[in-house]
């Protein structure tokens, strides 16, 4: 749960184009889990072919188009109408992990605040990075484990 990357981009940039920046990084990743507003045929066959696993699920209202660059999505539509639900998609890949990605920025948000505080845009940069050490220092201590007694 470290971070890897960062990227502050203006308001001219959409999440989607910063994402697709982030994974082309020289960085090994294995797969990319956002949620359904990342969601693209064109982007998540990109990086099917190119080995990273999109986590990412598709519209409600997808539909198989059974064309060569429309495989993943057929797929992924083709396996949540089988199961009949969403959630099966979600256990399977693994998305659930997406909801401890949501609780670092909430725990970054409460514990340093919402906003940077720098101007120029390198040193809104450089305030990324730090913050992501930070992040990085707090990983280090460890998660706490509960067991339940019975």
């Amino acid at each position: 749960m470290n971070v890897h990357a960062v990227q502050v981009t203006d308001t001219s940039v959409s999440d989607s184009e910063a994402l697709d920046a982030l994974v082309s990084v020289d960085m090994p990743v294995d797969r990319v889990i956002a949620d359904g507003a990342y969601y693209s045929i064109e982007r998540t066959q990109a990086w099917v072919d190119s080995g990273v696993l999109p986590v990412i699920p598709p519209p409600a209202h997808a539909v198989i188009h059974g064309e060569s660059h429309t495989r993943w999505h057929d797929r992924i539509v083709g396996y949540i109408n089988e199961k009949g639900s969403v959630y099966a998609f979600h256990k399977k890949y693994g998305y659930g992990l997406r909801s401890l990605v949501e609780a670092q920025i909430s725990r970054i948000k409460r514990c340093i605040g919402e906003r940077l505080l720098t101007r120029r845009p390198e040193s809104q940069q450089q305030e990324g990075i730090a913050i992501a050490n930070l992040l990085n220092r707090w990983n280090a201590f460890g998660r706490s484990v509960s067991v339940k007694i019975v």
